[in-house]
């Protein structure tokens, strides 16, 4: 124990420091994660205007950096006033028509609750779904969620500036943090640090663009089925169900939950009083049907070969994730596993070496006894 801390002290303090940073500073953190994801999805890009346009490093890193710029601009000018458009609309729900139209029908409701004793029977449900309405409708005003934007507006713009300033650098120096990394191993395994770290960003490459396919890809089908089938907000709605569906198994369940939310409120503030069963059955009809697509052609197609991993793997890690730190587990079940695993066939690659370089030197011992 004593040598093995002889040996390593340093890496074992530069670890400590790491945790510790880590602990102080999340925000830097998560600031510095972002920046290595981004610069990840970029490396492919940067090194195709390299090799097949001629260009150089630094020109090909500022078109990859701005092309990041200009997706990120058109991201928020797409779906921003989508999400006004929506609040306002919802905003403008006339509770008065709302809990005349549907009176009898909570009569009814508010009948068989006081019948079976689950409601008292002084209660009056009409007033508690009134009031439900105006709390939803009054959540759904945007100006308290604008204000609280606006006054955070400071912190964000430096949290998008820091994970500019650092994407850059890490494209413009693609071995910054490898070489970092690098630093805190020994030189004994530093041959298969740098081969776990080639093979992770290598399978991390594939299933993070797999999974932009796969959210692009349900987008387009929610979004294009909710617009034929003449669904309010259809865009909305599908872009938000395309992005949730990135969280594994629940992100459909709370898309779906979502969409058939957005679409009934919407009817109900156009005065469309007959069409929220409709629009909701759509939204659920759709949502149903992509995730079907989803399971059985996108899915195993970015997960089993991408990470080149078995769906029964895929299914167990994604549910231990869970387990272990809900959503954001799951969320990082994926990625999390694929490194482990890289990890895990490197050690044993060294294993094999290792046992294979004995057996030939008890061979070429044996032999030279032999011929002693």
């Amino acid at each position: 124990m004593k040598s093995f801390f002889a040996n390593y002290w340093k890496q074992l303090l530069w670890f400590v420091l790491i945790l510790v940073f880590a602990i102080l500073f999340t925000d830097i953190m998560i600031y510095i994660l972002i920046a290595s994801f981004i610069s990840i999805l970029g490396y492919p890009l940067t090194h195709w205007l390299e090799n097949k346009h001629g260009l150089s490093h630094t020109v090909s890193v500022f078109i990859t950096f701005f092309a990041f710029i200009l997706v990120f601009v058109i991201f928020i000018l797409f779906i921003v006033p989508l999400i006004i458009y929506q609040a306002n609309i919802i905003s403008s729900i006339d509770l008065g028509e709302l809990i005349k139209y549907y009176k009898d029908s909570l009569q009814d409701i508010n009948s068989f609750l006081v019948k079976y004793n689950i409601v008292n029977p002084e209660s009056s449900f009409v007033a508690w779904m009134q009031e439900q309405l105006r709390d939803l409708v009054n959540v759904a005003k945007f100006t308290n969620i604008f204000a609280s934007f606006v006054s955070t507006t400071g912190s964000v713009v430096m949290g998008i500036f820091i994970v500019l300033f650092l994407t850059f650098y890490f494209l413009l120096d693609e071995k910054l943090v490898k070489n970092f990394i690098l630093s805190l191993f020994p030189k004994s395994i530093l041959e298969d640090v740098s081969a776990v770290l080639h093979h992770s960003k290598e399978l991390l490459v594939r299933y993070f663009y797999g999974i932009l396919i796969e959210v692009g890809i349900m987008m387009t089908i929610e979004s294009t089925v909710l617009l034929i089938l003449g669904v309010p907000n259809a865009l909305l709605i599908g872009f938000l169900g395309g992005l949730l569906n990135t969280i594994p198994y629940l992100g459909p369940l709370m898309g779906a939950i979502l969409g058939m939310t957005l679409a009934g409120l919407s009817e109900l503030a156009y005065g469309s009083y007959d069409h929220v069963f409709s629009s909701v059955l759509y939204v659920a009809l759709t949502f149903i049907g992509a995730n079907i697509i989803d399971n059985v052609i996108l899915q195993p197609q970015i997960y089993s070969k991408s990470v080149k991993a078995h769906p029964v793997e895929i299914f167990l890690v994604i549910i231990i994730g869970g387990r272990l730190a809900g959503v954001v587990g799951m969320i990082f079940a994926i990625p999390t596993y694929t490194v482990i695993k890289v990890i895990v066939n490197q050690i044993k690659d060294r294993v094999d070496r290792t046992d294979k370089e004995i057996m030939e030197k008890q061979e070429n011992m044996t032999g030279e006894i032999i011929k002693s």
